[in-house]
């Protein structure tokens, strides 16, 4: 493994863009651990190669365990439709409480992805929180990149093809827009 030298602690690793940063990093050779809510679910990742290590951003005391031996974060992790508990637990409070946690244990860079143009559309509620977490992460000291991203190719199917063919409501701008969506292969 050539780059043995920096431990990166993914988070998000069994979602759409996550999972492909963590296969993308093992073959780049980079020792990987991946903040996991559920080790069933994301067994695949260590069949890939990754340390799991279980932690859940809504409770932000399984934090800190996660994070001994890293030096970088790749957070690519936002609540979803499904979970549980709103967005605001896991995209402002559980990553105010990570970003807090990496300043404690001395994490060399974080990395987060949010949404390009984000402070156009504060209006929409993930993407409001997303833009606190990069005010926060800028003022925070830590030394960080952000990704500024538009859609996924990958999401177009379950995201507007599946809720319209059940007619279930989607967010679209009342504009006309034009997205360049993106491969998350690529992104990775």
């Amino acid at each position: 493994k050539k780059n043995n030298y920096m431990s990166l602690l993914i988070i998000g690793g069994t979602g759409t863009l996550g999972r492909q940063i963590v296969r993308r990093a093992i073959d780049e050779g980079y020792s990987v651990k991946c903040l996991v809510r559920n080790l069933r679910k994301a067994y695949f990742l260590k069949e890939w190669g990754a340390e799991l290590v279980y932690g859940d951003l809504s409770l932000p005391e399984t934090i800190p365990l996660a994070l001994k031996d890293s030096s970088a974060i790749i957070d690519a992790s936002t609540a979803r439709p499904s979970d549980p508990y709103n967005a605001e637990t896991i995209d402002l409070q559980g990553k105010i409480a990570l970003i807090e946690a990496a300043k404690t244990a001395g994490i060399e860079r974080f990395i987060f992805f949010s949404v390009l143009n984000s402070s156009e559309y504060k209006e929409v509620p993930l993407v409001k929180l997303k833009s606190k977490i990069e005010t926060y992460l800028k003022n925070s000291g830590l030394k960080y990149t952000i990704f500024n991203l538009s859609g996924f190719f990958q999401g177009l199917i379950s995201q507007y093809a599946i809720p319209i063919l059940e007619k279930q409501p989607i967010w679209i701008t009342g504009e006309s827009t034009a997205i360049n969506y993106m491969d998350t292969h690529d992104i990775a």
